[in-house]
């Protein structure tokens, strides 16, 4: 998330990326999809346990550490200027092929 000045870990992360290296390891593609959405906060207090939940976002998040940029977003919000964030996401279902 750029408000926390986080960069993505794995910027290259694709289906066009592993789909292929799946198929080569000899997995059945069952399903891939990939999509973008927009998250939606309702106040700094669920961003803070959402990013508390899924460490990958900003690795080292922390109250204490990002204190300045929680309150500048809370002086946004109230403001009354949403907090929304989009991502891009992707799902593969692949299956170990049965053997003959």
């Amino acid at each position: 998330m750029a408000v926390f000045d986080a960069r993505p870990q794995w910027p290259d992360a694709t289906l066009d990326k592993y789909v292929p290296q799946l198929s080569t390891a000899g997995l059945s593609i069952v399903m891939a999809q990939e999509w973008s959405s927009r998250f939606v906060f309702g106040d700094v207090g669920a961003m803070v346990y959402y990013l508390k939940h899924v460490p990958w976002l900003v690795p080292d998040f922390s109250v204490t550490r990002y204190t300045e940029q929680l309150l500048k977003l809370q002086a946004q919000q109230e403001r009354g200027e949403a907090l929304v964030y989009s991502a891009r996401n992707y799902l593969i279902e692949a299956r170990k092929q049965p053997e003959a």
